[in-house]
């Protein structure tokens, strides 16, 4: 028993030795401490990137929500034609509706269906096209991409906004075109997918030249057709979303090439924890 007690006390004594020379060697070279350092809570990389980026959409955004203050003779005549439009359609909505219905065609439907598909993914489409000038080393590419990027972004939130105001019910929901239910689940006028392909169509339409703009605007109309064509929303939902697209897309080009000179640059960031990502920079020029 003493001998297993001599042996333990042996043990422990030797322990607290080992651990004085660890302490011991640690206090001389303090290069070899380690320490295990929390990222702070004050660091925020993507924040400056993200900050620009709203700054840009949100003076964008206020510049067309004021767009009514400023209209010129020719702007009011443009916005009361528009209305004027849009409110003879929705008295021949069925009929029209019905004269596209009867032109379907087998051979039509893939085509169409394609093009269905593009409005259905704009956002997508447009960061395709990015990719594609970042391949080919397309500045213009890159920024047209960029812009209408938040073209669309812009014109999601008014379009969204105004169809569940207007609470305009659709083909699918309803038969009679002048079936309207404000604030509700109905949001047919004005037509998403039209809103934002003319959005997008019209930042690249902008500035170039004729035969190329009817390029766009011909895909966008085919688009914004197809709605028509698989009988998804009314004449005079798919006009006035068409319309707003257009006036948004040409308003956020204008406003990013005409004021200074928007620059686009996407920056890779590596957060604390240790994920990689991408941050984009917006640089204005005022």
């Amino acid at each position: 028993m003493r001998r297993v007690c001599s042996t333990a006390l042996l043990f422990l004594f030797f322990i607290q030795a080992w651990g004085a020379v660890l302490c011991a060697q640690s206090e001389g070279t303090p290069e070899r401490q380690l320490r295990i350092l929390e990222p702070s809570d004050e660091i925020q990389r993507l924040d400056p990137a993200f900050e620009m980026i709203m700054e840009k959409i949100d003076g964008d955004l206020k510049h067309i929500l004021s767009s009514p203050v400023r209209l010129t003779p020719k702007g009011t005549a443009i916005t009361g034609l528009t209305l004027l439009s849009t409110l003879f359609l929705l008295n021949e909505d069925e009929e029209y509706l019905s004269d596209i219905a009867d032109t379907k065609r087998d051979h039509l439907d893939e085509s169409f269906e394609r093009l269905r598909v593009l409005g259905r993914n704009v956002p997508s489409t447009t960061a395709g096209l990015y990719l594609l000038g970042y391949f080919f080393d397309s500045k213009t590419l890159k920024s047209h991409s960029l812009e209408s990027l938040e073209g669309v972004a812009i014109t999601a939130l008014i379009t969204g906004g105004s169809s569940y105001l207007i609470g305009h019910k659709g083909p699918q929901d309803n038969d009679d075109s002048s079936e309207f239910k404000p604030f509700s689940r109905y949001r047919s006028m004005p037509d998403m997918d039209s809103s934002l392909v003319f959005s997008m169509a019209s930042v690249y339409a902008y500035g170039k030249p004729l035969w190329e703009s009817l390029i766009y605007y011909g895909i966008a109309t085919g688009t914004a057709y197809s709605r028509l064509y698989f009988q998804e929303a009314w004449p005079s939902d798919v006009f006035l979303g068409s319309v707003i697209g257009t006036a948004i897309g040409r308003t956020v080009a204008g406003q990013s090439r005409n004021a200074g000179g928007s620059k686009f640059t996407l920056l890779p960031v590596l957060e604390h924890n240790g994920q990689a990502a991408i941050g984009l920079k917006v640089e204005l020029k005022l």
